[in-house]
Order: C-alpha cells, then sequence, then structure tokens
C-alpha cells in the first residue's frame, strides 16, 4: 500500500477508536436489536467474514491458483485490510456501546485487538523493515567506496612520508633535488576523514539492516498471534450470531 493508503486505514483505526470511546457519552439498549441495528451488524459480520475468506485463500495453493486468475493477491490482501477495518467500525456501531453481555465485551476485545494487531504488524514493522533491498544494494556501494578510500589513504600516507623524507634529504644532501607533493598532510587529514565518515555509514546502514532482521523475528510472531486471535474472534462471533438467532430478533 502507498502512504495515502496507509493514512486512510490510520485514520479509520483512530476512528474506531474514537467509537470504542464512545461508550462514555452514548448508549442505546434498544439500538443493537432494531431493524437498523439488526442491518448494521449484519453488514459488520459479512466484513468480518471477509478476512477468514482471505486468509484461506492465502494458505489453500489451490484455491488460490483459482481465485488468483481473476483477482491478484495485493488487491485481496487491500480488501482484507479494509474490510477488516470497517466492520468491526460498523460492529461498534451495531452495538451502540451497549456492553451487557460476556459475549459482546468479549466480542469487542478481540475485535480491537485482532484490529490493532493488524495495523501494528501489518504497518508499523512493515515500516521499519522497508528498503530492504536498497539498504543491501547501499551497503555493497559504501564498501566498494570504503576499499577506494582506503587505497587513496595509503596513497596520502605515501605521499607523507615521501614529503618527510625529500625535506630531510634537502637538509642533508642539499645538492639533491626531490619532487615534494604540495599538501600532502592535508590531503592525508582529508582522506582520514573520509575513510571514517564512509565507515559510519556502512556501520548506520548494516544496524539498519539488523533491526530489519529483528522486524522479522517479531513479525513471524505477531502472525502467529494475529491468526489465533482472529480465530478465537470469529468462535466468538459465530456465537454471537447464533444467539441472535437462537433467542429471536426483536425487531420481527
Amino acid at each position: 500500500m502507498n502512504s495515502q493508503e496507509r493514512t486512510i486505514v490510520s485514520s479509520l483505526v483512530v476512528l474506531m477508536i474514537l467509537l470504542w470511546l464512545g461508550f462514555v457519552w452514548h448508549r442505546d439498549p434498544a439500538f443493537p436489536g432494531s431493524f437498523i441495528g439488526f442491518g448494521v451488524g449484519l453488514s459488520a459480520s459479512v466484513l468480518m467474514l471477509i478476512p477468514l475468506v482471505y486468509m484461506i485463500i492465502k494458505r489453500n495453493k489451490s484455491l488460490k491458483k483459482v481465485v488468483t486468475k481473476h483477482i491478484a493477491m495485493p488487491t485481496l490482501l487491500r480488501i482484507h485490510i479494509y474490510a477488516g477495518v470497517l466492520g468491526p467500525i460498523l460492529a461498534l456501531i451495531h452495538s451502540a456501546h451497549r456492553f451487557d453481555s460476556a459475549t459482546g465485551v468479549s466480542l469487542v476485545i478481540f475485535m480491537m485487538v485482532v484490529v490493532i494487531s493488524g495495523f501494528v504488524g501489518r504497518y508499523v514493522l512493515g515500516l521499519i523493515s522497508s528498503n530492504l533491498k536498497e539498504k543491501k544494494r547501499q551497503v555493497n556501494e559504501l564498501h566498494v567506496a570504503l576499499s577506494n578510500a582506503k587505497q587513496a589513504l595509503k596513497d596520502a600516507v605515501c605521499d607523507v612520508r615521501y614529503s618527510t623524507f625529500a625535506q630531510t634529504s634537502a637538509r642533508h644532501i642539499p645538492y639533491i633535488t626531490l619532487n615534494v607533493p604540495t599538501s600532502a598532510q592535508s590531503k592525508l587529514f582529508k582522506q582520514e576523514s573520509q575513510v571514517l565518515s564512509i565507515i559510519d555509514t556502512i556501520s548506520d546502514v548494516e544496524y539498519s539492516i539488523l533491526i530489519h532482521d529483528t522486524a522479522k523475528v517479531w513479525f513471524a510472531r505477531w502472525l502467529k498471534f494475529h491468526i489465533v486471535i482472529s480465530m478465537t474472534l470469529y468462535v466468538v462471533l459465530f456465537f454471537h450470531i447464533f444467539s441472535a438467532v437462537y433467542f429471536g430478533l426483536r425487531w420481527l
């Protein structure tokens, strides 16, 4: 996703959190069981099931092969992300901040955890580990530059030594004239600074790559957590839907 889409998803996550905090000021016990409330809840359920469909497609190779002939995986991922955020937003609207039952409270908690964990894993860890190929290419170029700078430093050291030898020879053997390089010491200092600067840059980039490797480990852990908590969410969601149907819809 590009930066604009990240901004949109981030805004939706913030909206979801603000809606959840709305229970401090708002509460409507009758809305969830009303016809409109049912429609909002049904829409929320459908949207929240889309990530489950995406998960099944992603992990079933034969199904994935069939589906990707018509819809690319990046497109499915975008649908998964937007549905995964919009569904909980509608679910919070459906709840009307009526957090009386244990099922409802559990559903809201798992729903919030799934969305926030998904956002953190997808965007925060993604930002940390971005541009890895560019960083590795940059490190290779820096090592080449460092090799050249080291050679230039060696040449500068030789020039300084030659300059010192030439000056000493001129004092002791005046009739021998040697070509003394100008500003040899200044050139040496310049090359030393360049080598140190390149080494510092390499250190920074390699540390960034190390952070990426750490992020990959955490990303793998996050993915397992996200899947487990998502499955738990669906269990609670199905139980909530079953309860609503079994005990009757109040607007009928």
